[in-house]
This record gives structure tokens, sequence and C-alpha cells, in this order.
């Protein structure tokens, strides 16, 4: 990617080079080709399965976690049954997950990640993009940068007015953020280098962006302000604290399931679910779902009695619905599948964050590595203009839709040439991108990967936006605060100047923001998989999604936060439906 050939470890770079990620992978035709696993591996101390729970619930991650634990604490008498195909993660005995610092040697680690990839994209010089992806408890949580970011309430609003999603508003969510924020507690970590978090600062002021403190509880994003991240310095162990005193990466697994699962919650790891079938009637209902264990190359299948909970993430989420015969009916019998529910929305609507890292070399000061992921300083600014007249600062009640992060060079984990080691990082987070895209299944093999097509920077609208990101940091980094710093430019490079060798610049280096949503999207429209009102699959009984898929095009900030407000409050709509019918 670069002409040095080396591995660009930082947030949003994922150069895992790896040639083929499904060659471990056995082949299947369909998950009817697939034989079912003995009665005795059934009740095996590894998995101890019962024929039938209440509630089975797909993925611990980010949502699924918060799902599963608030229904068995509410619904002590009914059994739940919660699926994770990856690994157990807990326990604080991983380092590399649970110390912040080491973030970089966990995007890469292929037992916690899914492997996925792009098919090439047109607007980024055909390059096939690598998409981090979390396999195991805690989901993309347990892998992410940590960054936590609601996004204001803007979003929130136009989630119920421009797309139909009934009483999903900042008024409905607002309360649980601060519920979920109360037992996560996120924080502001101090970590400044050598006066440099000051100087992004001062930087800031002097550019004309306000001072925001409050950027997750007030109406607006615009401005600078502390990054706060899913970290805290409270859930360490003593041997966690002899090592390193500085923070813990925190998951809704660890807080709300991780020692604290009820009597009446199962979890299982290591299955895969493949495909669910129905019940006959006039209005399709989940019956069984099929889970596949890798490590035995069998299949379980095993009974729903009231609600099948897909919380698998917004690419998993539509490939198994396709499976199963619920998309677009077109392509599904195009595959031989046949159609249960005509959905169009299924797998389309796919909307990613798109990212470029600016780096900034000095040899005026040593910078140390910072304990967290990223410095804690984030600029938020509004892009309301072209590339011909900027301007970032008048966006007052408007989305924000660049998230300026910040991050030295010298990054535990990062593999780049010395010379760019001792350098200041900016990593514009492109939000409310224009272009979207698709994920789809190609085939009947249920362990195929779906073909994903982001469709990075198809819109030249986005184009522009991540070029003015780019001159954002140039003005950053060329004000006062940092002439004692003796700044040189490195990428894109001084002599990148002109609109035409910015663009080619981007088509070069632009990649994923890791922030994946839409594909199963909420809402009343035609494109809609998911009513507002109690997350089912419009048309089929017994078969919710809770998970970032569901997520709308207005969102503008990480999806950590949004996924774990929406699992709070989707748990009291399930509960209160169950409520009504006793």
């Amino acid at each position: 990617m670069f002409q040095y050939k080396v591995t660009f470890y930082l947030m949003f770079i994922s150069l895992y080079a790896y040639a083929d990620c499904s060659k471990v992978k056995k082949s299947f035709p369909s998950a009817d080709g697939i034989p079912e696993c003995s009665t005795t591996l059934r009740s095996s101390p590894k998995f101890r399965l019962q024929e039938q729970y209440d509630i089975i619930v797909l993925g611990a991650g980010a949502a699924g976690s918060i799902i599963s634990a608030k229904l068995a604490s509410n619904l002590s008498n009914m059994s739940i049954l919660l699926v994770e195909a990856g690994v157990e993660t807990g326990n604080n005995d991983n380092d590399n997950i649970t110390n912040p610092a080491l973030w970089l040697y966990v995007v890469h680690n292929d037992t916690l990640e899914w492997r996925f990839q792009t098919v090439p994209q047109t607007a980024l010089n055909n390059r096939v993009i690598d998409l981090g992806f979390a396999k195991g408890t805690g989901g993309g949580a347990m892998h992410n940068a940590m960054g936590y970011v609601r996004g204001g309430q803007k979003w929130m609003d136009a989630w119920e007015l421009d797309e139909g999603a009934t009483n999903w508003n900042s008024e409905t969510l607002t309360p649980y953020f601060d519920a979920v924020e109360d037992i996560l507690k996120v924080v502001y970590p101090a970590n400044d280098t050598q006066g440099l978090v000051d100087a992004i600062f001062e930087a800031s002021r002097t550019a004309g962006f306000p001072y925001n403190p409050s950027y997750n509880h007030g109406p607006d994003m615009l401005g600078i302000a502390n990054f706060v991240m899913s970290i805290n310095d409270a859930d360490k162990t003593t041997k966690q604290r002899e090592r390193d005193p500085h923070y813990t990466r925190v998951t809704s697994y660890q807080k709300y399931l991780e020692n604290h699962i009820s009597h009446n919650l199962q979890l299982v790891t290591g299955l895969q679910a493949i495909g669910f079938n129905f019940s006959d009637g006039e209005v399709p209902v989940v019956d069984h779902v099929e889970l596949y264990s890798e490590r035995h190359q069998c299949k379980f299948s095993i009974a729903a009695k009231k609600d099948l909970i897909l919380s698998m993430g917004a690419i998993n989420t539509p490939k198994l619905l396709q499976l199963s015969g619920i998309g677009n009916a077109t392509h599904l019998q195009s595959l031989g599948i046949k159609v249960v529910k005509d959905l169009p929305g299924v797998g389309m609507n796919l909307r990613d964050d798109v990212v470029v890292n600016l780096v900034f070399k000095t040899t005026a000061v040593e910078i140390d590595s910072p304990p967290a992921s990223f410095l804690s300083a984030v600029l938020f600014a509004v892009d309301n203009s072209t590339a011909q007249s900027v301007s970032y600062r008048n966006g007052t009640g408007s989305l924000t839709n660049i998230e300026m992060l910040f991050s030295t060079g010298n990054m535990i984990g990062n593999s780049w040439p010395i010379e760019w080691q001792n350098s200041i990082v900016l990593s514009p987070n492109i939000q409310q991108c224009k272009s979207r895209g698709t994920v789809m299944i190609e085939s009947l093999d249920p362990l195929a990967f779906p073909t994903i097509d982001p469709a990075y920077l198809t819109v030249d609208a986005d184009f522009d936006r991540v070029l003015n990101s780019i001159l954002l940091g140039r003005e950053l980094l060329s004000q006062p605060s940092f002439f004692k710093w003796n700044i040189q430019e490195v990428l894109p490079g001084p002599d990148y100047t002109t609109r035409d060798e910015l663009i080619e610049w981007i088509r070069t280096h632009a990649t994923t923001g890791f922030h994946y949503i839409g594909t199963c999207k909420m809402g009343t429209d035609k494109l809609s998989v998911v009513d507002p009102l109690n997350m089912k699959v419009w048309g089929i009984d017994g078969l919710r999604i809770i998970d970032a898929s569901v997520a709308p095009a207005s969102f503008s900030a990480n999806t950590q936060s949004l996924t774990y407000a929406v699992a709070a409050r989707a748990v009291d709509l399930i509960l209160a439906e169950y409520n009504n019918k006793k």
C-alpha cells in the first residue's frame, strides 16, 4: 500500500496479509448437507444443549450480552440460550484485549476475527479492503479502539421523523444511553503526551472551534473535547494493576454477563448459526435454528419456543436471513432458495464510515506512546461546503460529519518505518457518507462469506468531504501552538497540493471506519426489515433483530454506544410485550 511496503496497523487500516480468508472453512452445498451432531455430543459438558429453549439469542457481542442478561434476570421462569460463534474472551485473562494500549494486537488476531473482505472497490483503485469484524464474546467492543460517542440528539430524532422508526428518538433513547454508561463507567483517559493534547486543544480554539466538554450529552457535537472511551480503572485485578497501573477495556459482556449469568441463561461458544426454519401457517413462525460446530463438523437443531433474536451484526445478520429464505425474492430464487418472505431491504443500505490517516512527524519533541488507542482529544466538525469553499465551524444544530481522532506514530503494535515513529497522526473519520453498499450471499454454502460491497466513495460528495478533512488536518497542525514542534507532513505529503493529486491519494489510502450499519434497517418504508414497535422482522413471527444492522442513515457516531442503547431499549419493548400477554 505504501512505497515502503510496511504494514500500517493504525485504526482503520486493515492490511492483514491473509490471501484467502475462507480457506480454513469446510464447504457444504447447503445446511442440508451437514450431518446432525450425536446426542452424546449434545449432552457433553462442552455443550449441554437442550432440545428447546424459550428464547435463543444469536451473538454474544455488544447487543447480545445486554439482551440475554436483561431477559434472563426479568424472565426467571424462561430458559434462554445465548450462542456465540467465537471464543469466550472474559475473565480478564488476555492483556491484549483488556489493556487499551495493546489493542492493535487484537484487530489482526485470526482467532478473534471473521476476516471479512470487500469486493474490489471501484472508487479506491479496485483495492480489496479488509473489514475488522469481531468473533468472540463482547463482539466489536472486545476489539475496537474503544471510542464512545453518542452522536448528538439530531440523528436520534431523525430516526423517527425521517425513517418512520416510531418512538425511537432522543427522548426515548437518552435514558438508555445514561443507564448503560452508568454500568460501564466510561471515562476520559488522562493521557497527555509532552503537552500534545494541550497543543491540539489550543490549535482547535485558534482555528475557531468551540470547546464542547459535554458532546455526549448536549444537542450539538461541534467542537473540541476530551475523547470519551469505553475504558475505566475500576475493574482491574490485582495482578493487572501490578503489570499496568492504567486503564482497562470494558464491554457489555464483562459488565452485564461475565460472572453474572443467571440460572436460566446458558452461554455456548464455538457454534455458528447457519439457518433457521419455519412452522407451517399463514404467517411464517420461526421453529428451529441450526447451529454448526466447526470442530466437530456437524450441526445441532434447537427449537425456539417464543423468540429467536439475531444480534450478529450488520454482516452476519442479513447473511443468515438470506440463507433462511428472507430477503430479495429475485436474488434468493436465483440461488435456488425457497422464499419465505420477500423483504428487498435485507442486505441493502450498507453504510460504513471512511478513514484516512494523516501523518506529521516532529524532530523537536520526543513523543511517548499513549496508554490507550487514541489521545484524549477529539474534534467534531461539520462540512457543509464544497472542496473549493470549506467551512467547518458553521454547524450549530447540524449533524457533525467529520470526527477527527488524534494518536501517535509509536503506538504499541505499530510497524511503521523508524523515521515515522515520532509523529502525530490525525485520523479523520468521515461520517454521514452518502455511498451505500450491500451484503449478499452468492451460494447456498452456509459457511461461505457473503459478498460485501460497501461501495466506498462512489458518491462525489463523499470524496469532497474526505478531501476537506485533509485540509482541516493541515490547518490544525499549522496553528501557532505547533510551531515549536517543527512539524513536517509525511502523509499525504507536501507534494500533494491540487484537488486531483489529493483525490488520487485518497483513492490509494482511504479505508474502512469499522462502523457497519443499516443492512436490516428499522422503519416503515419498503426497504425496512424491522418493525420499530417490537423489533420483529416484518411479516415473520418469533424473529427479532437487535444489533447495528437496524441503525438509521442519520446515525453520525461510533457504533458501540448506539448498539448498547438500542439493545437496552429493545429488551424493555420485549418485556412489555410479554407482560401484556400474561
